[in-house]
């Protein structure tokens, strides 16, 4: 792996290259407990690279709505196939498994209904300090487990803050901002492919997670842009730090949302107390109840399945109360 810093400095932009944030680690890297929402819109053009740029997606439209869920990677039956790992990324069903220490966040893994990704060799997701002009790459290693097969694995990734600027979405105008290129190219070892995937992601020095993600896929066929989000719930970095220290001790995810069948409530109890959950269906009127009349300090793991909502369709409301606090969350049922 080599990290290789490339300064372009022009004579009219030197104040304005040196202006831009450094990433941290501290105030960019997964946090675990954190929640991350997303509108999935139509997809469009990455735009321009380089210094001072303006990114006016302002009319993109939403065609549907994701959360990431973060969380501790004890909390998932597979801690124990990929134990390299301490944080776990969920979305759209997927979880990625990921080492966040010091100044660098690598991906062990990934692990779907039907296959294990592992690596033995990780790639590294982000590395800190970064900034507009670094450059981050390498090369990782691993195999695919699924049924009734198995396949070696090899690829190479870079890393690059390519452009900062201006960047304006539905959500608002956000000044300062520096945006990523992460390109993985992945296939069976010892073959050799034109393909990949590419990932443009524009951070603010205030907000942990991407204010804007565009996914490409690349192949002989050329570049193709298959999905774009925004961030739909901005909290700057400050109110993240106060929403979890003071829910760190009670607080409570829900995954995956949306669910058919089932989902899962994780939450963590500080100290011996009662635990009631309670779910309502969206007209209001309560499903189920369960009561736990003294829990130890930990982390636990509740199933909830089709037997306590019946066949209702659309929103539940999840009340969870640990002691004396109340913890509120909303989940929906489709009917894919």
């Amino acid at each position: 792996m080599k990290k290789i810093y490339i300064f372009i400095i022009l004579t009219s932009s030197v104040f304005a290259v040196r202006g831009q944030f450094l990433m941290k680690s501290d105030s960019h890297i997964l946090k675990i407990g954190d929640e991350h929402y997303f509108n999935i819109t139509n997809n469009v053009d990455v735009g321009p690279s380089g210094a001072a740029r303006v990114w006016d997606f302002s009319n993109i439209e939403t065609t549907s709505q994701l959360t990431s869920y973060m969380y501790d990677v004890a909390k998932t039956g597979k801690s124990l196939d990929i134990p390299e790992a301490n944080t776990v990324l969920e979305e759209f069903g997927v979880k990625f498994f990921f080492r966040s220490a010091g100044n660098i966040m690598e991906q062990y893994g990934t692990v779907t209904n039907n296959t294990i990704t592992k690596y033995d060799k990780p790639f590294v997701k982000m590395v800190f300090p970064f900034e507009y002009g670094d450059v981050y790459s390498g090369d990782f290693s691993g195999k695919i487990t699924g049924p009734n097969f198995e396949q070696a694995i090899e690829g190479t990734y870079s890393l690059e803050a390519d452009a900062y600027g201006t960047l304006i979405i539905p959500t608002g105008t956000y000044n300062n901002v520096i945006r990523i290129k992460t390109y993985k190219e992945e296939h069976s070892k010892g073959s050799s492919c034109n393909c990949g995937m590419i990932s443009y992601k524009w951070y603010s020095k205030d907000i942990r997670y991407p204010l804007l993600t565009i996914i490409q896929s690349q192949n002989a066929n050329g570049t193709a842009t298959i999905r774009t989000a925004y961030y739909s719930k901005v909290k700057l970095n400050e109110s993240i730090e106060q929403e979890t220290t003071e829910l760190e001790n009670s607080k409570a995810t829900l995954y995956p949302n949306p669910f058919n069948q089932s989902f899962k409530i994780d939450y963590y109890v500080q100290e011996d107390s009662p635990v009631e959950i309670t779910i309502f269906d969206n007209s209001g009127r309560k499903l189920s109840t369960l009561q736990k009349s003294k829990q130890a300090a930990g982390y636990y793991t509740e199933t909830i399945t089709s037997e306590q909502l019946g066949s209702q369709q659309g929103i539940f409301y999840i009340n969870i109360k640990i002691g004396d606090e109340n913890i509120s969350k909303t989940i929906i049922r489709s009917g894919e």
